[in-house]
């Protein structure tokens, strides 16, 4: 009832979910988008890829969609949407997770294309890729390649929107979704601009909290409706992924982010843009 009362959500309100690959984007996608469709029922729009929110007419003045509210989720800034989204929020998780889902998701070891003449042949990709599984240094070069490929994503979101004068709202690390859920719903709730009567209500945070849970615990069930990927699990991280954190800390920048738990203060490309390098 709180959440329905005059003022308490903000109506009209833009919320891009961003991330970079396998941070767990998808979950706190599903956490905005609940809380906005407790709030703006059936005014509510949601899907992947996000747009300038003004030309669905979404918060512009004198429009049919006015008081409308959108949720998106995305991994890649496109036009019009760092200025003009309401509420951009992120995700993050520990970088060796990330670069380990990927390998298990077999985005390895792939030819990268960058400075070539001509795009590879297929034999010459597939011999690439089998010499790089089984080489050691060729593993940790890809390894390290990926990671900062994913610091890449990160400091593109963070950099377009402070271009625009606009900071991330709130950054969620997956792992505090096990160790603080309630607090993690709460401050998504906050950074969407939810009155704090119904932000912080019990009821509706263990309603959120609890939807969250089963996503992660059933991510195969409904895909069509939550867009949810495939979790792996530590057993799994430990057969495929046994000396990627020992690589990825070999390359300073990525071990500086690793150590910061992917936080955006510790991504030095980040801090390279700022500077204009």
């Amino acid at each position: 009832a709180a959440l329905r009362k005059p003022g308490c959500f903000p109506h009209g309100l833009s919320v891009a979910t961003m991330g970079y690959f396998r941070t767990g984007s998808t979950l706190l996608y599903n956490v905005a988008r609940l809380w906005a469709a407790l709030g703006a029922g059936k005014a509510l729009v949601s899907g992947f890829q996000c747009k300038d929110p003004t030309m669905m007419g979404i918060g512009v003045e004198g429009s049919s969609t006015a008081r409308c509210s959108v949720v998106c989720k995305d991994h890649e800034i496109r036009s019009g949407v760092p200025g003009r989204i309401s509420v951009m929020l992120m995700s993050r998780r520990d970088p060796y997770e990330s670069v380990c889902s990927r390998k298990l998701m077999d985005l390895w070891c792939r030819l990268r294309q960058q400075g070539r003449q001509k795009q590879a042949s297929q034999e010459e990709k597939d011999a690439y890729m089998k010499k790089c599984k089984t080489d050691d240094a060729m593993s940790a070069l890809e390894a390290q390649n990926q990671c900062k490929d994913l610091m890449k994503m990160q400091a593109n979101i963070y950099h377009a929107r402070r271009q625009q004068g606009r900071e991330v709202a709130y950054d969620v690390l997956l792992s505090d979704y096990t160790t603080s859920p309630e607090v993690q719903v709460m401050e998504i709730g906050k950074a969407m601009g939810i009155c704090k009567e119904a932000h912080t209500n019990s009821a509706l945070v263990n309603l959120v909290v609890s939807m969250g849970t089963y996503l992660h615990d059933k991510p195969d069930k409904d895909m069509g409706i939550t867009q949810m990927h495939d979790v792996h699990n530590d057993k799994q991280r430990q057969a495929k992924c046994g000396k990627l954190a020992e690589w990825m800390r070999q390359d300073p920048e990525c071990g500086e982010w690793m150590a910061g738990n992917a936080s955006a203060a510790s991504n030095s490309i980040l801090r390279k843009m700022s500077m204009g390098k």
